[in-house]
């Protein structure tokens, strides 16, 4: 349940929403306009019925009869009268229905615009913020913020303005008319209102509870089911079938009890404002024949005043329950205004120059960093990479290799240092342009829902099918992509999840080398692979990465044997560095680590 805002709250949050809405100031005035023609129009009818009845009584109506006297002249009476009213009505309607057809609308087109400009907005800023925005919030939480959030809008520009605009001018027009056709009978039974407004607060208050009930059991429900429905391997390997039905029927059956609460709370809130409702009719009806008895009340007065009563109660109920839409909006806009205030880490700044097309040497100068603030993932970290060269970073888990490629990206800045390619700092350059002339395969290989033709050129929308077929060799992918039932049209499904853990890494694999970066990145890139696919994938590798400048992150330390250098790297320094051989010949950390393995693929 959103906490409630105070008036403060509420005026700053629609006051900045007002002004993101300046774009759409002339929409949204003609839309008011609208609104308010519409509640005008209305207020008519019940008059004119009353008029007409009067006629039919052969009596001439005394209220509002500057407006008579423009549709009936003075003289007129019977038909003479009527149909020149008749004629008035219809054309009043055709009139209300072409304001009303225009009215929603624009009003819909206009909120449905600035919803999906919101949304495009929001996301275009996502793009921009640093993967600590991303590691710091659940991905679903993001998502509302872009779907559920930004619809919000929509209905602040046609929930809560159709309520507070119209109905505010229904109900005080409808008020001021009734006083006019009669005030004590307005005064007795205006004692109703009060009622109305209270049935509907008494049952609201509950029904908002039974409500958050019911949301929070279904919230557990369908995460229940999605987390279930993602690893229904699991479930399978362990024989849990039944138990899992018990517990998702248990749900579903609390959620038919709360949605029954809920709706029994509606069911009796409506029947007792019908009942109000009528009963304040049946007052009005009374005192009014006694009025006419009296000579003091017209039959048409009686009529249009008891069609002005119908109209009353509906709109005031609806401007306080305006209030509800106002604090779920404003609620919403906040948390907007939350990710559109973050500034990104890395500004993507347009102004920057563009880096040039890169040679690839890659230099490291000082570098320090930290995700948190006092504990150094990087201490004083230097290397320079030659172009063509490839370097592996060896270590122990939480040595730092990952954040030395993760700054030469730029998905963070370094806290102290500088980050070089071609002797220029890549912070004096648009981030995009940098990262567009790298390449990266990561040890968690993410696949997009469709073919894996579109997966392998995401990198390079422009590639043709021959280059595609030409990288999905290169990453000894095009033999398994052959015997798929579909070949490269075949769809991967959500992350790949139809695809083998190994398929997906060479998929990957493919999708870099098809960019064709100037610096490539493999972090684990071989992890997911068996012994024979990691050795095709090296050797591909191996003639690819001739005349690039290759940073390769590997656990097996079999696959970097052939690397021009080798870092090994603990605890967020370059305790050694050198060849294979080099390496392996002196006491050290890489020994170690390189025997340790020995020994395990040994007792394997």
């Amino acid at each position: 349940m959103p906490r409630k805002h105070s008036r403060s709250e509420i005026l700053g949050t629609l006051l900045r929403a007002g002004i993101y809405l300046r774009p759409y100031r002339r929409q949204l005035i003609s839309v008011f306009l609208l609104i308010i023609l519409v509640s005008l129009f209305s207020l008519v009818f019940p008059t004119l019925g009353g008029w007409i009845i009067d006629f039919v009584n052969g009596k001439r109506p005394t209220k509002s009869i500057w407006l008579l006297d423009l549709i009936v002249p003075k003289t007129a009476s019977g038909w003479s009268a009527i149909v020149p009213l008749l004629v008035f009505n219809a054309f009043l309607l055709f009139l209300r229905a072409s304001a009303l057809l225009t009215r929603n609308h624009l009003m819909q087109t206009t909120g449905m615009r600035v919803t999906c400009d919101l949304r495009i907005a929001i996301f275009s800023h996502l793009q921009k913020l640093s993967l600590k925005f991303y590691e710091e919030r659940q991905t679903g939480r993001i998502v509302v913020r872009v779907t559920e959030d930004a619809g919000s809008m929509h209905q602040l520009v046609t929930g809560a303005s159709v309520s507070l605009i119209g109905d505010l001018t229904m109900a005080l027009g409808v008020l001021i008319l009734l006083f006019d056709l009669n005030w004590q009978l307005a005064l007795t039974t205006f004692i109703f209102v009060p009622l109305f407004v209270i049935n509907y607060f008494w049952h609201r208050r509950r029904m908002r509870f039974e409500s958050r009930r019911h949301r929070r059991n279904w919230s557990r429900v369908v995460g229940f089911l999605n987390e279930r429905i993602a690893n229904n391997r699991v479930v399978r390997a362990f024989a849990t079938e039944q138990d899992e039905e018990i517990i998702f029927r248990g749900g579903i059956q609390a959620d038919f009890t709360h949605f029954n609460r809920v709706q029994w709370r509606n069911t009796l809130m409506g029947a007792t404002a019908e009942l109000l409702s009528g009963l304040g009719s049946l007052t009005a009806t009374g005192l009014g024949v006694y009025l006419i008895i009296h000579g003091r009340f017209s039959i048409g007065d009686l009529f249009a005043f008891l069609g002005y009563l119908t109209l009353l109660y509906g709109p005031i109920v609806r401007v306080f329950e305006a209030n509800a839409v106002i604090q779920t909006g404003v609620t919403s806009m906040e948390r907007i205004f939350a990710i559109l205030d973050t500034k990104p880490h890395i500004p993507d700044n347009d102004t920057l120059p563009e880096f040039p097309r890169m040679e690839g040497k890659v230099e490291f100068k000082e570098v320090s960093f930290g995700y948190r603030i006092g504990q150094a993932t990087l201490d004083h970290v230097n290397f320079t990479v030659q172009p063509g060269e490839m370097i592996a970073l060896v270590g122990a888990s939480g040595a730092g290799k990952s954040t030395v490629i993760t700054l030469l990206s730029r998905f963070y800045d370094p806290t102290a240092g500088q980050v070089l390619i071609d002797d220029r700092p890549i912070a004096d350059y648009n981030v995009q342009s940098v990262r567009r002339q790298i390449g990266i395969v990561m040890q968690d290989n993410i696949l997009f829902s469709g073919t894996l033709e579109e997966n392998i050129r995401y990198g390079r929308p422009s590639a043709s099918h021959d280059e595609v077929i030409a990288a999905a060799r290169a990453a000894n992918a095009h033999e398994f992509i052959l015997q798929l039932r579909n070949g490269y049209d075949s769809r991967v499904g959500e992350r790949g999840v139809s695809l083998s853990g190994g398929q997906r890494q060479r998929v990957a694999i493919a999708r870099v080398l098809l960019k064709d970066p100037r610096i490539l990145i493999l972090d684990e890139a071989t992890s997911a692979l068996d012994s024979q696919a990691e050795k095709l994938i090296q050797d591909a590798t191996e003639k690819l990465m001739r005349n690039r400048t290759a940073i390769v992150i590997a656990h097996r330390l079999s696959t970097v044997v052939n690397a021009n250098r080798i870092l090994v790297m603990e605890q967020g320094r370059i305790v050694d560095f050198g060849r294979h051989s080099e390496l392996l010949a002196r006491p050290g950390l890489y020994r170690d680590l390189y025997q340790l393995q020995f020994a395990e693929r040994s007792e394997s």
